[in-house]
């Protein structure tokens, strides 16, 4: 066979998996060994979203941060530090920010989604999010940062600094309130602060929170961030933010720090470049074998970006990664393609140490067990991307915040 080129555009869970799986068919005979695999990311490490709220709230980045090539170790993968600033979709090509061209025979296209904020006047410059390792790590340090320069300032004063807002209460933002208010009065205690002062604000436009998700299990959610001490504000939206002031629809609250959970689209590159016809909501329409409408074969877009049932999840990016990989090795290998079935997913949500939601299909458990069984989803995936014991001990860097 002649030897086949592949390129993988971002490092995110279905780049990450596709890699892998590729690389693993390679390295056991599956496919040519003069296969070229590439991965081409603006970052040189994978982050794990999933954990990006308890780096927020003190635990370690490790947790959350993986270099590419501790993930690849020991697979002839090639990886490139480039962001990539257009796709020639007829050439199957891709041209670096660095000038570098990417031409291959197969194309994987997973760049992921990122924040928006609806024109929202000052919300992007004066919030916080922890949509990447930089997000996580600045909200951590604004938190911290709060208290000591405010640990000596009026009680009026005291009660808007140490106010945290948190708008949007799908899964991220539902898992930091839960976890947020611990580590905030960890922090005030280190501080010499009053831990009375602290409050925690979760605001919904919506009149529930996880609403994607049944009532009863909102319901519980409410009833368990309400005994934690949350305030939560549904049927609300925000509309403008300043520097010590919160403006919703109907009334405006004190407060320094909002933090953004409330929005996300998919990567702006696939609109500005005109080459992937989108669908209705915004993702890229892709064929029953997740390759692209654009009039030529072999490329394929994965993960947020795909218009798929259950597009947004890690969990889909991932088995995205594990398709689309998949139906590589059997192109290379002259078989016939395979077509998308959509993965039944589940959900497990961390509300506070100790505490989470577990839904699989008419299963839902409350409490410790759901807890520890979000755990071991965590463990199970490092041991998915790392050797087992690089995996456990990344899995074990909790670090000193209410995670650990």
């Amino acid at each position: 066979m002649s030897a086949k080129n592949i390129t993988i555009i971002g490092a995110g869970f279905t780049g990450i998996r596709a890699g892998l799986d590729l690389a693993r068919a390679k390295k056991y005979g599956l496919i040519p060994d003069n296969t070229v695999i590439r991965i081409v990311s603006k970052n040189d490490y994978f982050e794990y979203y999933p954990a990006m709220y308890r780096v927020a709230t003190g635990s370690s980045p490790l947790q959350a941060c993986v270099r590419l090539d501790e993930i690849f170790s020991g697979y002839d993968v090639e990886i490139i530090t480039d962001a990539i600033i257009d796709i020639d979709t007829p050439a199957r090509t891709a041209l670096g920010a660095s000038g570098s061209r990417y031409k291959c025979d197969y194309m994987i296209v997973a760049l992921g989604s990122q924040p928006t904020y609806y024109n929202i006047s000052e919300l992007e410059e004066l919030s916080f999010h922890f949509r990447s390792i930089h997000g996580a790590v600045e909200l951590r340090d604004r938190i911290q940062r709060i208290f000591l320069d405010h640990k000596d300032s009026s009680k009026e004063e005291q009660l808007i600094a140490f106010h945290f807002v948190i708008v949007g209460a799908g899964a991220s933002g539902v898992e930091l309130a839960g976890e947020i208010e611990l580590y905030a009065r960890s922090v005030a205690k280190t501080h010499a602060v009053d831990p009375s002062f602290i409050s925690i604000s979760l605001i919904e436009s919506n009149n529930r929170v996880l609403g994607t998700m049944p009532e009863k299990i909102s319901h519980r959610a409410e009833k368990r961030l309400r005994v934690l001490g949350v305030n939560l504000f549904l049927n609300r939206r925000l509309i403008k933010k300043e520097s010590w002031t919160v403006f919703l629809q109907d009334m405006k609250i004190g407060a320094q720090t909002v933090i953004w959970t409330a929005g996300n689209i998919v990567n702006t590159l696939y609109k500005d470049l005109e080459c992937f016809p989108l669908a209705e909501n915004g993702r890229v329409d892709v064929d029953e074998h997740l390759m692209t409408r654009c009039g030529d074969d072999n490329i394929f877009v994965g993960g947020d970006a795909a218009n798929t049932k259950y597009a947004g999840l890690a969990q889909t990016a991932i088995y995205d990664g594990k398709f689309i990989a998949r139906n590589i090795i059997r192109d290379i290998t002259d078989e016939s393609l395979i077509k998308y079935e959509p993965k039944k997913i589940g959900y497990d949500i961390p509300i506070g140490p100790g505490w989470a939601i577990l839904h699989i299909g008419k299963i839902t458990i409350y409490g410790r067990i759901a807890w520890w069984m979000r755990q071991l989803i965590d463990l199970k995936f490092y041991l998915s991307i790392l050797p087992l014991h690089k995996a456990i001990k990344r899995f074990l860097s909790k670090g000193d915040g209410p995670s650990s």
